[in-house]
């Protein structure tokens, strides 16, 4: 959760709305995304071959930059991670068909599971699907997936095909006066849309692996890198719904990963068996050793039901059994059923204006808050508030500390003086951490160890992971492991420091 230096927004989208796609957001991914497709509204301005990619400011391509790092935390520095990176994007734009096309690759601050691209040759990796790799064949699969979606004009593609949909709809709609036949052309060209991105997805898969190759790297890569990130996946949804399956879903834009997986082996077969290429393993390893793991504790650390932030120095405790999750713009929580949520973000606040009269500037989604009341959190000032809509009801609390306002929102669809009672209680939790507190507060990373001779993954996970939750998974999943493989001893292995 970042401080914006922006007053509230004076609408905000229903809670529940936004909390649905900011979890999903947050989840790590199963595959690897695509690229970002640009609004056809106005010129597009692609670098001519043989030019380094730029961003003027002002066009799309650059908004759209400028999207992609706020929403994911900002850019993350490792110089040593990213001169790698660059040589990698090096030796793949040499053996592309468009070899003067050059590449940036950008690191994104964020724990997510997530690559994309934009068309003029801008690419952007998530340290969290860095941290998953475990050598440069693997690395260069995720690299040359997104370089396939460039060179394959893939963004400007769909986007064109987005625009007839919309197009045809609206002429069947407006001029025509039918909006049945418009409402069916819309669900027509989302299966057209769904479809055309899954075969987008399977189409970079398979440039990505012949490019890796030409390259020198070895093309299992890919297939050992699509593995782990079904691993990674699925561990994730043990969690969240431990019955979860991969549902290949008509709307889906990414083929399930057996799919891929079947492809990837068959296209990486033709270069030869794996082994054949190279796989610099300690040299990617290197690279990666230090770099933050999960969340950024300068943007706050959610710890069980609390969540704290040493930057900004306050924490609060969820209800029992919430599930929260740190988005870049607020900190989010959503009860086991989905029918309570919550939402805390901040603004420097107006100091001429009183708590109670920014509630009243502040409507939830047009709906106007009532019941204005000041009170005392702790011992900072605080208002309370109270926004009734048809389905939901918001109970909204301010509370100002120093130069910040932070604002609670909580949402009930069957709003109760028990869940009245159990949001200020949450309210009433939030409090400033010492200076010896905040100091204390560590976040995690990326650390290596080296096997000796008998050791096993139970015990490297007891001697530098006790604190790790799903500590003996995530070792496997970091490190390409199953449970039948055996330690090499003096070999160098994955671990989480910290926390």
């Amino acid at each position: 959760m970042l401080l914006t230096t922006l007053p509230f927004p004076a609408t905000l989208p229903p809670l529940w709305r936004i909390l649905a796609p900011a979890l999903l957001a947050g989840a790590l991914a199963g595959c690897v995304s695509d690229t970002i497709p640009i609004s056809m509204d106005e010129p597009q301005r692609v670098e001519l071959p043989g030019t380094m990619p730029m961003l003027e400011p002002g066009t799309a391509l650059e908004r759209e930059h400028q999207r992609l790092i706020h929403s994911f935390g900002g850019e993350y520095r490792a110089p040593r991670l990213q001169a790698l990176l660059s040589e990698i994007a090096n030796r793949l734009r040499l053996v592309s068909d468009r070899p003067n096309e050059t590449y940036r690759v950008t690191i994104l601050n964020s724990p997510s599971v997530n690559a994309f691209a934009l068309p003029n040759g801008y690419v952007y990796v998530t340290r969290g699907l860095l941290a998953l790799a475990n050598d440069t064949a693997e690395a260069a699969s995720v690299i040359a997936h997104e370089i396939a979606h460039v060179t394959g004009r893939h963004a400007m593609e769909r986007a064109e095909l987005e625009s007839r949909s919309v197009l045809v709809s609206r002429v069947h709609q407006e001029v025509l006066a039918n909006p049945g036949a418009s409402r069916l052309m819309r669900d027509q060209s989302r299966v057209a849309l769904a479809n055309f991105s899954r075969q987008q997805e399977m189409d970079a898969d398979e440039l990505g692996v012949r490019a890796i190759a030409k390259a020198g790297y070895e093309a299992h890569g890919a297939v050992r890198f699509l593995v782990a990130l079904d691993r990674t996946s699925r561990m994730r949804n043990s969690v969240d719904d431990p019955n979860a399956t991969e549902k290949n879903d008509i709307l889906a834009t990414h083929p399930t990963t057996p799919e891929r997986l079947e492809k990837a082996i068959a296209v990486a077969r033709q270069f030869g068996a794996p082994g054949v290429g190279e796989a610099n393993r300690m040299q990617w390893l290197q690279a990666i050793n230090g770099i933050a793991y999960g969340e950024d504790v300068n943007q706050g650390l959610i710890r069980g039901n609390s969540f704290l932030h040493p930057r900004l120095r306050f924490t609060f405790d969820a209800p029992e059994g919430f599930t929260l999750e740190n988005s870049p713009h607020a900190v989010l929580g959503v009860s086991p059923g989905g029918n309570e949520a919550l939402r805390l973000d901040s603004s420097r606040g107006e100091p001429e204006r009183s708590l109670t009269a920014l509630l009243a500037l502040n409507p939830i989604e047009g709906i106007a808050i009532t019941d204005l009341n000041e009170t005392t959190i702790g011992n900072l000032p605080g208002a309370l508030g109270l926004a009734r809509g048809p389905d939901w009801t918001f109970r909204v609390v301010l509370i100002r500390m120093g130069e910040i306002v932070f604002r609670f929102i909580f949402a009930a669809q069957n709003f109760s003086a028990e869940a009245d009672q159990r949001f200020l209680a949450v309210a009433r939790s939030f409090r400033e951490l010492s200076e010896d507190e905040a100091k204390r507060l560590r976040g995690q990373r990326i650390g290596l160890v080296m096997a000796r001779a008998g050791d096993r993954p139970e015990d490297l996970v007891v001697s530098h992971m006790a604190n790790v939750a799903q500590g003996l998974e995530r070792f496997y999943v970091l490190n390409g492991l199953t449970p039948d493989d055996m330690l090499v001893p003096g070999q160098h292995y994955k671990i989480i420091t910290g926390g």
